[in-house]
């Protein structure tokens, strides 16, 4: 589903200095508006990180819907 939105499944992120997840995720709904109604995860080189963690350049960012498990 936010594939759907972004209209791609991967994207290189460019970025000078260092983020933090939540700046990442204020620029990503600030570019696709339609997520902000969207529930979802962030993976910082394949780990779910908080709003508070640094993102290291170079990184691998995974966008993660709601998922059920069992």
């Amino acid at each position: 589903m936010l594939a759907e939105i972004a209209g791609l499944s991967d994207e290189v992120w460019n970025e000078a200095g260092g983020l933090t997840v939540g700046q990442f995720r204020a620029q990503m709904l600030d570019k696709y508006p339609a997520m902000r109604d969207k529930k979802f995860k962030i993976a910082v080189n394949q780990k779910i990180s908080d709003d508070f963690v640094l993102i290291e350049t170079p990184a691998e960012i995974a966008l993660l819907p709601p998922f059920a498990g069992g």
